[in-house]
This record gives C-alpha cells, structure tokens and sequence, in this order.
C-alpha cells in the first residue's frame, strides 16, 4: 500500500483555521501562560482538526530550542526506571517540554551509539543513567556543550550534575540490617556488573558490612544475573539443592526487587519457607515486591523523586542557571517486611 504524502502544514495554517497569529499558536503549543483559555481551546481544536504535528527540528535549527530533552534507560521494562521517567515528565510536561527515550540494554557502546542518533535531534538537555559511560560519549556530550544530568548514583565529579542515592551506602545498611536480625551467614546477588557502576557498589557495600561484622564473605554465595524473575527462580533452585545446615545461607541480599520476587514465587512452589528457611531482602521497593506473599523487605530508593528532581535541574541548566551544588543525593530507606 502507498503511504500517504507527509503533511507539511505550518503554525500559520493552524493559525488561520483558529483565527489567531502564528505566534499565538506557538505559544500554545509551548505551554505558554500568557493566553486566554479561550484561545488555546481553539488553538488546540485547530491541531486536533488538521493533525498538526510540530516540526520540532526547524524549531532547534532556528536557536529558540528544541523543547526536547533526551533520556537514557538501562532498561524500560523495569518499572523502577518507569517511576522515574514519570517524575520527570510531571517537571518538564509542565514546562512545554518533551522526553526522547532510549534504553542502552546496560550497554555502554549501546548508549555511546544511541546518544549519537538522538543529539541529532538537538535536545535542550540530556539525562543519563549511572555513570558507566564510555569515553567517546563523554567526549560527544562535552563538545555538544548541553546540559547533562547523571541519575540514580552520586559520585565526587559528574560531567555536569547528577541526582541518585549511594548505592554503596544502600548496599552496606541493608546488609546491616540483615546481620542485626541474628544472620550470620549470607549470600549476595546483585545484576550483571558489566557497564553498571550502581550494582557494583551494592556488592561492595553488602562486602563491607560482612568486614565491620568479623563475617566471611563466601564467595561461592556471591554473584550477579540479569534482572528478571527467572534469575530469582534459578537462585532458588541453587539453595534447594544445597545441603541443609551450615552449608546454606541463613539470608540472601538480592539487590534487585525482580530477582527476588521471582526466588519468593519459585521458593513457594518447592517448599522452600521464607524467612523460616532463609531471610530474603530485595532492593527497589517494587509494586511486585509488595504484591507478592511474604512481602519484600527491601531498600526504598526514592525512583520519582529522581526523576522529579532530574527535570528540575535540566530546566534549570537550560535556562543558563549555575548549580552550586551539582550532586544532589535523595538518600534511600530501608523498608522492613515479611521476608526478612
């Protein structure tokens, strides 16, 4: 089937169909404050009727800005990273801003390679993901010379400024709550550490605590798998077939809420008792992680706030503003529940 010929209608047609200049239609279209809600209910009704869609290039290429800011998930299908693109979006939707999403599939060539297509589209600002970035990006951004916010991680020297939580510190009071239940043998798993700095830390927070503890860390207990429920389901499968007593974990710092929701589900299908059997704590305070029976104990970390305060620091860099204080840590909470 032949596709039907691109439109190539202008604010200047949306503005004689409305029966207002095309200045006024843009800045409806802008979110502008300065106009009757009469008005933009005809501007609106207009776009509706004609199918207007702006033409956000033109609108880069003539220096009044693009109105987009580009975003960069690991990973779009964890709703973790959902919450966080919502909190963004209350900011910037309010401010006639839209988001350009990509995910990278935590893959730093990925990012570098997605980055490069999306500054095609001259966004106003950027926000990524941790920063586990590769050196070219890093180098692509600087030249680009836009905005840049760094989010769910804190650290010494974002490229410009970030917002998260440490997950060092997330990683080594969750294991210290878990010894100060009375565990004295425990297990990790953490998601792939390849290009991801985040869960990297985690470990190395769960590793700490062991110290301050005079606990060993078993390095046989201590390992990493993609986020999805059926790492969880598999890690399940691994302790079942452990021999009972000493030879098994006491409690399992899984720091990931998918991860260990899918050991919850698959340990209640073979038996397995939790916490009577072994403690499991998740990390993310999921929907799923307090669905699921037991309830996750896990590590709240704040994922709208994120995004929220993602957004308002982009717009802020746009509008030229200087940020005194380029890192900006949100903090977590530990949330106690059934499974631990």
């Amino acid at each position: 089937m032949k596709l039907p010929k691109r439109s190539s209608l202008t604010m200047r047609d949306v503005g004689l169909h409305a029966g207002v200049s095309p200045i006024t239609v843009s800045r409806v279209l802008a979110n502008h404050g300065s106009v009757t809600t009469e008005t933009r209910e005809a501007v609106l009704r207009a776009v509706s009727e004609l199918g207007y869609v702006p033409d956000y290039t033109a609108r880069a290429l003539s220096r009044r800005g693009s109105k987009l800011v580009a975003l960069m998930l690991p990973n779009i299908a964890n709703s973790v990273f959902a919450e966080t693109v919502h909190g963004i979006n209350d900011v910037l939707n309010g401010a006639g801003f839209s988001l350009i999403i990509a995910h990278s599939g935590y893959d730093a060539q990925r990012e570098e390679e997605l980055l490069r297509g999306l500054l095609g589209y001259r966004p106003d600002a950027v926000i990524l993901t941790g920063f586990s970035h590769t050196r070219a990006t890093r180098t692509m951004l600087r030249k680009a010379g836009m905005p840049v916010v760094e989010t769910w991680n804190v650290g010494p020297e974002p490229m410009d400024v970030a917002v998260g939580f440490s997950n060092f510190k997330a990683g080594l009071e969750m294991t210290r709550y878990l010894i100060a239940k009375g565990h004295t043998r425990l297990a990790y798993r953490g998601g792939i550490q390849t290009d991801n700095e985040r869960t990297r830390a985690r470990e190395e927070g769960f590793r700490q605590a062991l110290a301050e503890a005079n606990l060993p860390a078993t390095e046989e207990w201590i390992g990493s798998a993609p986020m999805e429920l059926e790492s969880g389901a598999e890690l399940a499968r691994e302790f079942q077939a452990m021999p009972p007593g000493k030879k098994r974990p006491q409690a399992i710092f899984i720091a990931s809420d998918m991860i260990a929701a899918g050991f919850v589900l698959e340990a209640a299908q073979l038996g397995i008792r939790v916490p009577q059997d072994v403690a499991i704590a998740g990390f993310d305070d999921t929907p799923l992680g307090r669905a699921i029976r037991p309830r996750l104990t896990t590590v709240n970390v704040r994922q709208r706030e994120i995004g929220r305060k993602a957004g308002e620091l982009a717009l802020r860099r746009v509008r030229g503003e200087t940020i005194e204080h380029p890192v900006h840590d949100v903090g977590f909470e530990i949330v106690p529940r059934e499974s631990a």
